[in-house]
């Protein structure tokens, strides 16, 4: 349980619902926003670099590939390629907050979570005769602009806009280093990046 929760103050779960069902409802829609904004910007980045334009797709994030509180087996043995992409909202930390003096009979408490999107891309070969697999390049991409959808997702929807609107959110943002795996040393060698972007909520209650 939350150390602050009471009647006139939302929980910790209360948080994280508000927050996955915005996510479940319009992250896709967010994710054609975010990729046809930046279509002229990949084009003129393939003609500076001499290489053909390829349009890089994103990937569909199923309603059950959005986890609350954890990561799907991360900690313990890498789940495979079928579960990505994915999200996870974790709780960062939950803190008192220095009072308002224009305040000073309301206890203010800090609320921290961050969203964690989680991209893959399958082999894509040779990048520039170099011996980089483009796919290094994919996945930091795919995973970067799911980031940016959950950030049109939650100052888009009504109730989860209402609980980031007290700070300038995002209050960070942080990145993996990728990854690969291949299963049993059999098969594509897949590749995997996270982003991770925390935000914040302030929670006012009166105890008196």
């Amino acid at each position: 349980m939350s150390p602050y929760l009471s009647e006139s103050v939302l929980g910790t779960e209360e948080i994280l619902a508000i927050v996955e069902s915005a996510i479940i409802h319009d992250i896709n829609d967010a994710l054609v926003v975010v990729y046809e904004r930046r279509v002229e910007g990949d084009m003129a980045r393939a003609e500076l670099r001499g290489e053909a334009y390829v349009p890089l797709e994103y990937e569909e994030v199923p309603p059950n590939h959005v986890y609350v509180g954890n990561f799907p087996s991360l900690a313990l043995e890498e789940v495979g390629p079928d579960a990505y992409p994915y999200i996870a909202i974790t709780v960062e930390d939950y803190t008192p907050e220095a009072e308002d003096i224009r305040q000073d009979h309301t206890s203010v408490y800090r609320s921290g979570f961050t969203v964690h999107c989680l991209a893959k891309s399958a082999p894509q070969g040779d990048l520039n005769s170099v011996g980089i697999d483009a796919a290094s390049d994919y996945v930091f991409r795919r995973a970067v602009r799911m980031g940016e959808a959950v950030f049109l997702v939650l100052h888009e929807d009504p109730a989860a806009s209402r609980l980031i609107s007290g700070t300038s959110n995002p209050t960070r943002g942080q990145q993996s280093l990728p990854w690969t795996y291949q299963h049993n040393g059999i098969g594509p060698n897949f590749w995997f990046q996270a982003v991770g972007t925390t935000y914040v909520i302030k929670s006012y209650t009166n105890p008196y």
